[in-house]
């Protein structure tokens, strides 16, 4: 074998040509897993997650190729998507879609939200106005210890391959009116 299909070998094995190191994850990367939400709600039913925003901090456009939940246990990805704002997040939540108070507020853009898989994000300077607020619409599929550790998403730029992940995971209280 030559060295350079030796060393393809170890990248590939090493984490499939990705990088943690790219475009989207900002000063708070190193926090993942530092936090937690939980939510009441009934196996059956339905949570929004949106808490996080995607900030282009490189000099190209990114495109999103994949959203997973990261351990989840009793919890299904139903969809993920890109919803702009410029003032506030849309939240978490229990039922789909969110709330109207959640989504109507001043500076979200929910009648424009796309899907995340698929989606282009251009490059923003650090004192950019509008945000891209990632929203994931979750399934609860258990009837306890339900939760997730947080949200992987795979990108690309160019040739480039990363992953970002969030600061959040989240917990389903499904036994209890409250969390």
């Amino acid at each position: 074998m030559t060295l350079f299909a030796a060393l393809m070998a170890g990248c590939v094995s090493a984490g499939h040509g990705t990088s943690a190191d790219g475009p989207l994850n900002g000063p708070d990367y190193t926090d993942a897993g530092s936090g937690e939400e939980c939510l009441p709600q009934k196996k059956g039913g339905s949570a929004w997650f949106g808490g996080d925003e995607l900030h282009n901090y490189g000099h190209k456009a990114v495109v999103i190729d994949r959203v997973t939940l990261r351990k989840p246990i009793g919890l299904r990805l139903v969809e993920s998507l890109i919803v702009s704002n410029s003032t506030a997040s849309i939240g978490y939540g229990y039922g789909w879609p969110p709330t109207p108070e959640a989504r109507n507020q001043p500076g979200i853009d929910w009648p424009h939200r796309r899907r995340a898989v698929g989606a282009t994000i251009a490059p923003q300077p650090n004192d950019t106005k509008v945000a891209n607020n990632l929203v994931l619409h979750l399934q609860v599929t258990g009837s306890s210890d339900v939760h997730m550790t947080g949200i992987l998403v795979e990108y690309h730029t160019g040739s480039s391959q990363y992953v970002w992940h969030n600061v959040l995971g989240l917990t389903v209280e499904t036994k209890k009116p409250t969390c």
